[in-house]
């Protein structure tokens, strides 16, 4: 069985409070450095995406990622109900869904795909 890594619900978090999506891969990043304050490395990211996608959290299509609508709403309704920091919300709206079985890998964020994104990100400054 596995576990979610820390950056997965941070990736969550930082999807939903920046509306959903869809979001590319710099994108993410974008809101990910906007809420915590850091940027994932390749490997964080790949995981949290792999993850996402197969809990049902976000979509894929067209390499953009999107929050799942019934997700959102599920976890919007529990963060107003516990009412405490984003961070430690999202984290213990998480621990729903540990232990994990086996995730596969869905998709894959090669280091040249993740410069390219990173660089994108960059540049955007």
């Amino acid at each position: 069985m596995n576990t979610i890594n820390d950056q997965t619900p941070i990736i969550f978090l930082a999807m939903f409070w920046g509306g959903g999506g869809p979001y590319t891969i710099s994108q993410i990043i974008h809101v990910y450095d906007w809420i915590n304050r850091d940027i994932p490395s390749r490997e964080d990211l790949e995981t949290a995406l792999n993850t996402l996608l197969f809990l049902n959290f976000i979509t894929m299509q067209d390499d953009k990622f999107t929050v799942t609508r019934n997700i959102g709403d599920d976890f919007d309704k529990y963060r107003k109900k516990k009412r405490k920091n984003k961070f430690e919300t999202v984290s213990m709206y998480f621990t729903q869904y540990i232990p994990l079985p086996d995730v596969p890998v869905i998709v894959e964020v090669s280091e040249e795909t993740y410069s390219t994104e990173l660089t994108k990100y960059k540049e955007s400054f």
